[in-house]
């Protein structure tokens, strides 16, 4: 996240981030990055990224993971870690 962003939001180190896009949300860790614009978030994939992407592909057979509107708050919350992201996709939840 840019500076700016995470002075705007007021981030904390003890804080993650919740992001949410119309394909569903995920609470991560979050770190600054001077190279960033305000604005822009870089997401690497991952589970934790697919939680937020949508599976359409545009035909191109990989889903679009760029351009994606996401609002991102601070949060408490703790981060899931893979098996629980698994067995919440297992269970349908």
């Amino acid at each position: 996240m840019s500076p700016i962003d995470v002075k705007e939001l007021a981030l904390e180190k003890k804080h993650n981030i919740r992001v949410s896009t119309e394909n569903g949300s995920v609470t991560v860790y979050w770190f600054e990055d001077k190279g960033l614009d305000s604005g822009m978030v870089f997401f690497p994939y991952g589970p934790w990224a697919n939680q937020v992407f949508s599976a359409t592909t545009g035909s191109t057979g990989m889903p679009i993971m760029k351009g994606i509107p996401a609002t991102i708050m601070p949060t408490d919350d703790k981060v899931q870690s893979l098996e629980e992201i698994v067995e919440k996709l297992r269970s349908g939840a």
